[in-house]
């Protein structure tokens, strides 16, 4: 839509585009860039000269005025979450097709401007249309921008495909298509950055000139914070858990201080928490290096148990200190399913904590040098059996809501072996735990712990039994 020529603040938008717009029909889509709607609504910092490190200064001010999180830095480039809930760079402020003393900064209500300018064009034109405001943004994991929908009004913006059937049958599990988006990046194809052309007119996607809306205009095209997987930038998520870790290293120094007072006293738990926290800030050991490469290496035999892998693999990447017992947020432990010789029995602890017979395992220490190295030392401390042969592979991996030996609700992410006991040595009970047993593959006790059949059979499968 070509001849509108240069908005300022108090013009009539809608006048201008049923001037120079083609005849409009009912259901067509006007998409309209930002930086249109943010001059007529007078969304422009005026600049007392066009020196440019004065209008740098302004402009970084702007995005601070504008920014409610700072998502990532580098130098002097900041990806923010804006007021109205957007993820973008510099908040939005532009410096772009402005006059060289001005800055635009985006509409206050993207929504509500795009629904005045649909009622606007229905009372001077008589048609009802939708509304596409657009503003260009870069994507995470890809190189260059494109157009995306910051207001919507008169039409859906995310369709919810899920449920459907593709033309093999098979159904929709997570689709959902951010059709508001799409219309705006076609829709730039027309516009550009640089043609003077503000407006363009999207037609055919209506069905008998009525357009899909569920009247909740581009709000659903915000992803919920829950659902944001990636809501720090890689190093600021990395520095917030360090935070996290000295925090946490201080408290939990302090709390056994209280808690073991007789043992330690007060002085050696609070010293105790500044030497773990400051571990915390430090370089992983060589122990999560390890558990880094054996995780990786594992090979899922399910979609359930990549998932489990995954998990793994992410809270590795979060928490230096995921390796030991102090991380609160959940730490990694190792165990094994120790097999008697005849490979028809598996030795099971009755532990006092969880009050069910369980394969044998722990937390890991600082003597241990590989994730296997620490499921032979806890088999061997709880078994009293030397000379357990370790697999090299782990057998499984399992994460488990516990309330353990740190005393608060954590988790457990275990990685467990498959262990072969020697012929002629008996297992010796230890003080960790309440019963300690031989039992048959297919006579497995009450109280066993659910996921123990399926990890025998797992065994069983690797033994070739």
């Amino acid at each position: 839509m070509r001849g509108i020529g240069e908005l300022r603040p108090g013009d009539d938008l809608a006048a201008a585009i049923a001037e120079h717009a083609p005849p409009l029909r009912d259901g067509d889509v006007l998409v309209v860039t930002s930086k249109a709607v943010s001059k007529v609504e007078g969304r422009l910092v005026k600049l007392a000269s066009v020196d440019p490190a004065e209008r740098e200064a302004a402009r970084q001010a702007a995005i601070d005025d504008e920014t409610v999180r700072e998502v990532a830095r580098r130098g002097q480039l900041r990806i923010v979450a804006d007021r109205r809930g957007l993820v973008l760079a510099a908040a939005g402020v532009d410096a772009s097709n402005v006059a060289r003393d001005e800055i635009a900064v985006l509409p206050v209500d993207p929504d509500r401007s795009a629904a005045a300018l649909r009622d606007a064009l229905a009372a001077r034109l008589g048609v009802t249309v939708g509304v596409v405001i657009s503003d260009s943004l870069g994507r995470p994991w890809r190189d260059g921008i494109t157009d995306v929908a910051i207001g919507v009004a008169g039409l859906t913006a995310v369709r919810d495909a899920r449920g459907e059937r593709d033309r093999h049958g098979n159904v929709l599990a997570v689709t959902t298509v951010a059709v508001a988006d799409e219309i705006a990046a076609a829709a730039d194809l027309v516009k550009g950055k640089l043609s003077g052309t503000p407006v363009a007119v999207v037609r055919g996607l209506a069905r008998d000139g009525v357009l899909a809306d569920d009247g909740r205009g581009g709000a659903p095209l915000i992803r919920p914070a829950a659902d944001d997987l990636f809501r720090l930038g890689t190093a600021e998520a990395i520095e917030s858990g360090r935070r996290e870790g000295l925090a946490q290293g201080r408290l939990e120094g302090m709390a056994i201080g209280r808690q073991e007072g007789v043992a330690l006293g007060r002085e050696e738990g609070v010293a105790l928490g500044r030497r773990d926290a400051a571990g915390a800030g430090e370089a992983p050991p060589a122990l999560h290096a390890d558990a880094v490469s054996v995780i990786t290496a594992f090979i899922p035999a399910s979609p359930d148990e990549a998932s489990v892998r995954q998990g793994f693999l992410g809270f590795l990447a979060a928490r230096p200190d995921a390796m030991w017992r102090r991380c609160a947020a959940g730490h990694l432990t190792a165990s094994a399913v120790v097999l008697d010789p005849s490979r028809r029995a598996v030795l099971l602890t009755l532990h006092p904590r969880a009050g069910q017979w369980l394969p044998l395992g722990g937390h890991c220490e600082p003597e241990d040098a590989a994730v296997r190295d620490a499921a032979a030392r806890e088999a061997r401390e709880e078994s009293g059996i030397d000379g357990l042969s370790l697999d090299p592979a782990p057998l499984a991996l399992s994460i488990h809501p516990i309330t353990c030996s740190l005393g608060v609700p954590t988790r457990h992410f275990d990685t467990c072996y498959l262990a072969l006991a020697p012929a002629g040595t008996p297992p010796v009970r230890s003080s960790e735990s309440l019963d300690l047993r031989w039992f048959a593959w297919d006579a497995l006790p009450d109280g066993a712990a659910v996921e123990l059949p399926a990890l025998l059979a797992t065994a069983r499968a690797r033994l070739g039994a």
